[in-house]
């Protein structure tokens, strides 16, 4: 019998939102959202920093400054018009060209991957929390414990975050099935044209299959099939991870420094600059 909780890849879809709309699906999944000027912000990282709900939003000089008299630090993305009035840059990683993006936009190398990733790994649409709830949270743990690129939640944890998926309409979670189990997973969302590619977790045991090639492959496909998505957002450059560097080049993807204005706490900024020099420079862009 069928999951009623799973659909093909082919037929994904899930709600394209504007940035208000976003502002408000935040609020309900918990987060810090205020509303300052024409634009909503988010305490994203350490209590007291924020940002635009929609990182790529662009802001005048004017729309771009604190947002809360209680706030140690911001930043947000300037208009290209603005862009003198910068005084540091965001890393994006970005498809270089998301209307044209397939096969042949992949290395050579990569390409193999994904047809080996095809013939092993049904990808679909997970529309409901049952799969993640049952086989998730061990993928979870795997995949964090190998990349430690971030703390493990706890089983409450995560299990709440699970159901925030599935508490409203606009998140797209795609899972790589391998003979029934789940070998990893894939979330993001859409916001006035741009798709953000948020968290991705692949089991050790997967890894072979391609699947990390083949899903981000997938959710490309499927922003390009919304037609109203222009930009893929694949996180921010890190750095420090060469292989993960890799890999995005691989598929297609370009690091695209974004001018933004942004403003720290000086005790606050040399502390983040000294002790986490990489999360410095995916804040600011400075090195």
């Amino acid at each position: 019998m069928s999951d009623p909780q799973v659909r093909d890849s082919s037929e994904a879809t899930f709600a394209v939102l504007t940035e208000r709309e976003l502002a408000g699906r935040r609020r309900n999944e918990g987060a810090r959202v205020i509303q300052h000027g024409e634009h909503y912000w988010e305490q994203t990282g350490a209590p007291g920093f924020f940002q635009p709900v929609h990182l790529l939003a662009r802001l005048t000089p004017e729309e771009a400054t604190r947002p809360t008299p209680l706030s140690w630090g911001y930043r947000a993305a300037l208009t290209p018009e603005s862009s003198a009035s910068a005084n540091g840059k965001v890393p994006v990683v970005r498809l270089s060209d998301l209307g044209g993006y397939g096969p042949d936009s992949l290395s050579s190398n990569r390409r193999n991957k994904l047809r080996k990733c095809q013939r092993l790994v049904r990808i679909v649409q997970l529309t409901g929390p049952a799969l993640l709830l049952e086989q998730g949270y061990g993928t979870v743990v795997d995949a964090l414990s190998r990349t430690q690129h971030k703390k493990v939640p706890s089983p409450e944890r995560y299990a709440a975050d699970v159901r925030k998926y599935f508490q409203s309409d606009h998140w797209c979670v795609l899972a790589g099935l391998v003979d029934g189990r789940l070998g990893g997973y894939l979330d993001g969302y859409v916001v006035d044209g741009v798709a953000y590619g948020f968290n991705a977790y692949y089991a050790t045991w997967a890894l072979p299959t391609n699947l990390s090639t083949g899903l981000v492959f997938e959710f490309a496909q499927i922003c390009r099939r919304l037609g109203s998505v222009h930009t893929l957002v694949g996180g921010l450059d890190s750095r420090e991870a060469p292989q993960l560097g890799q890999f995005k080049d691989d598929m297609g993807f370009v690091v695209d420094p974004i001018p933004i204005k942004w403003d720290m706490n000086p005790l606050a900024r040399n502390v983040i600059r000294r002790h986490r020099p990489h999360a410095y420079y995916r804040l600011t862009g400075e090195a």
